[in-house]
This record gives structure tokens, sequence and C-alpha cells, in this order.
């Protein structure tokens, strides 16, 4: 077995349903469940369609990358909603749910054999987190820092706490904008130190967007991507964004999203 296993947290979900379980609820009352973020709407009508249209081709195995259509529909959308021209074949990729690939990319950045001196490698984490970003940083071997939300500031996370001997030793940082559970957004300005934290110290960045469709503004929540086209950061460099269908299009069961950014991460 992997030691490094006993390093895991019980997963979160699973310990609530223990702690509520036998528990009689007040009929005068709905329950309002903080557990699992599930949708509460149906799956809209046309995407089952499209999933039973698509049967016939459970006999061929996909590709890897994904169907050159899904790319190019992936990377349609994100000129639509943020005004990005990709190159669907070099800078989108197709994903079994952005969990997962959340998972796999610390799989990939994270090197367990540098800054022995200091520890090992670092991988920096809002607080509160999506339980992944933990577990995946643990399995790769590196340790795991915590930004602390700060309530004078939307409970957006603290960066400026984070001191510049663990930037130094960093090699991933998750970052989730709109924030889960806080909604906080990221501004354009804090995008520039993170990318300039960046620059200087060599880590990747992992934009957890699951939340980038659900806002109560009229202009919509900046992304990661786009606040790094702003800033002339051409290619994206060190910069990987998450996209899920699961909560913008009432599909967690589908597992499908796609992330977009450094070509080179991606090929990698």
């Amino acid at each position: 077995m992997n030691p490094l296993l006993s390093t895991l947290q019980p997963y979160p979900f699973e310990r609530l349903k223990g702690l509520t379980q036998g528990i009689t609820l007040n009929p005068a009352y709905r329950p309002i469940s903080l557990g699992i973020g599930e949708p509460k709407h149906p799956t809209p009508q046309f995407i089952k369609q499209a999933l039973v249209d698509a049967l016939d081709g459970l006999a061929s195995y996909p590709a890897t990358a994904g169907e050159p259509a899904l790319r190019t529909a992936c990377a349609n959308w994100v000129q639509r909603r943020y005004g990005l021209t990709l190159d669907a074949n070099t800078q989108i990729l197709p994903v079994n749910g952005s969990r997962e690939a959340l998972f796999a990319l610390a799989q990939v950045v994270i090197d367990p054999t540098q800054h022995r001196e200091a520890g090992g490698p670092t991988v920096v984490s809002p607080n509160p987190f999506y339980q992944i970003y933990e577990g995946a940083a643990l399995l790769s071997g590196a340790t795991v820092v915590y930004a602390n939300s700060d309530p004078a500031r939307n409970f957006a996370a603290d960066w400026s706490r984070i001191p510049d001997s663990t930037w130094a030793t960093t090699q991933l940082l998750f970052v989730c904008s709109p924030g889960n559970p806080t909604g906080a957004v990221m501004p354009l300005d804090e995008w520039r130190k993170l990318f300039a934290l960046s620059d200087r110290h060599g880590f990747v960045i992992a934009s957890d967007e699951c939340y980038s469709e659900i806002y109560f503004r009229d202009e919509p929540p900046l992304g990661g991507m786009e606040a790094a086209a702003r800033l002339g950061r051409e290619g994206f460099p060190r910069l990987v964004s998450f996209t899920s269908l699961s909560k913008r299009s009432n599909v967690p069961g589908l597992r499908s999203g796609f992330v977009a950014g450094d070509a080179a991460l991606l090929k990698a």
C-alpha cells in the first residue's frame, strides 16, 4: 500500500453522512443540505437527447485528447464566455470531470525530489477548500500550506499571509474563483500578484472555475485565462484553468469538463 494514504483526512461527505445518520428531521421545516454541492434542477432535455443520439459510439474507444468536434466546442465556449481565442488542438483537453483532472495535474507537476533541504515541495491551497486539493497534494509527496479566508474581504483567500520562504518551495497553487464555499471572486490585481509570484518562483497555477457560471451580478466573474490575457500573458504560462459541466449544466453524474491554458502543461 502507498504509505502516503495514511496522510489523507477522512472524506468529508462520508464523515458528514455519519454525523447526520439517525437524526429525525422536524417535518415543519425543509432541510438545507450543507453536504456535497449537487444541483437541484433537472438535467436539460437536449443534453439527455444528445446522449441518446450518441449511443452508437459506445462500441469505440474515445481518443485520449477527445474528439476534434468536442475540443472545438470547448474552444468556442471560451471565445463566447471570455473573448479568448484558443488553439483547440493544443490548448484544450476534455477530461472526465474537473475533480479527476485536478488530481492528475498535481501528479504531473509535483517533483518530490526537489527542495529536500526545506522539507520537500509545497502546494498552496485556499482554506476552506475542495478536498481534492489536499488529497492530490499529499499523494504527490508535497506539503500543503493553507491561505486562510479573510472575513474582511468577503472571505477571500488571503495570499499575502503566505511567507516568501513558502512561495520559494511552492510547485503548485490551487485557486478557486468564484470560491467554494464562499463565492468570493478574485479581482484582476490579485491575479497580477499571483502571476508575479509564479514568474518569480516557477510554480503552476491551477484555476478551478467550476462555479464560473453561478453569479448574481450582471457581469460574469473574471476567469484565470481572461486575467492573464488582460495582463498580456500570451500563451498563459504555467496556468491551467478547469471547467466543469456538473454545476453549470446540472450533469454531475456525467463527469464531463475540460482544462485549458498552457499548451506545454497540457501536452505533459
